[in-house]
């Protein structure tokens, strides 16, 4: 039996590969641990059995042959090692950094702009091209609806992205957090639509239950976010975790914001249609939106 508190997915592999020939059912269920490991310490085994399409008694097997007593003795070491690896949360590191020596404010922000500089080569190498070209498929088909939202501080970031989308194309909605408002913009869902959403850990529950509702419509959910360890995955077909750690107080958005406007720039370089931006200028100068400048 395993007895390791904690739990890396190359540890978890090499006890996949003492099992020896794995049954078909066996084999899409450890395709989907490997593909979602950050990610399961916030899946119930219901969760895991229903998008790994196997039995929760196929679950409870093959994770017996792995070394496991069961589902339960599994999630215990994936959530310790979550529990050891997770982004601290502003209040947490104000404590471990309020006591500093004394520096300049130019080597502050030497430091600081070093530090965002490599986010952007982190993103560069990171980055997947082909989920990126399913994302900007989406985007451009404008048969579909899309929806963004964004708890908290990533509230930002999805304004931004409608804001902006909408000089390329309509149907595009901003969804409040407000669960006394919410219903009323979830009303007529479909298939084809599409939910993005920005959240940065700390995790918000409106939001994941927002993710948690198009996916029951059978709509297709993209996640941008700073963790791989996130409640998301198993109701999001696209995901891009993107780097935020600069070794401040907070984790920095500003590759949120890159990836948003890459996108953007994306649409633009890739669309067809002549987009909505004639009309808006048309409306800008009627209601003379912009007449200070």
């Amino acid at each position: 039996m395993y007895r390791k508190r904690t739990l890396s997915l190359d540890e978890y592999n090499s006890l996949t590969k003492s099992i020896g020939e794995l049954t078909e059912s066996e084999c899409r269920l450890n395709k989907y641990i490997n593909k979602h490991f950050n990610e399961l310490p916030y899946h119930g085994i219901v969760d895991l059995s229903q998008n790994a399409a196997v039995s929760k008694a196929t679950i409870g097997r093959f994770l017996n042959k792995a070394g496991f007593t069961g589902y339960a003795a599994f999630r215990r070491a994936l959530d310790t090692t979550l529990s050891e690896n997770k982004i601290s949360a502003p209040f947490e590191k104000n404590i471990r950094q309020r006591n500093k020596s004394t520096i300049t404010t130019e080597h502050i922000v030497g430091e600081f702009t070093h530090r965002v500089s490599s986010l952007f080569a982190g993103f560069k190498n990171s980055i997947n091209i082909n989920n990126l070209n399913e994302f900007i498929t989406l985007v451009l088909n404008d048969q579909r609806h899309i929806y963004a939202v964004g708890p908290s501080s990533s509230h930002a970031m999805a304004i931004h992205f409608c804001t902006l989308l909408k000089y390329f194309r309509s149907n595009i909605t901003l969804l409040p957090t407000d669960i006394s408002e919410l219903p009323k913009c979830l009303m007529d869902i479909k298939e084809d639509d599409v939910l993005v959403v920005f959240s940065y850990y700390r995790f918000n529950r409106v939001a994941l239950n927002i993710a948690k509702w198009f996916r029951k419509k059978n709509a297709n959910v993209v996640l941008i976010t700073n963790s791989e360890a996130n409640p998301y995955g198993k109701f999001c077909e696209l995901q891009f975790v993107v780097p935020s750690d600069a070794q401040s107080i907070f984790q920095s958005r500003i590759i949120g914001f890159f990836f948003i406007e890459l996108i953007l720039h994306l649409a633009y370089e890739k669309g067809d249609s002549e987009g909505n931006f004639a009309q808006l200028e048309e409306l800008f100068e009627f209601f003379e939106t912009f007449s200070a400048s």
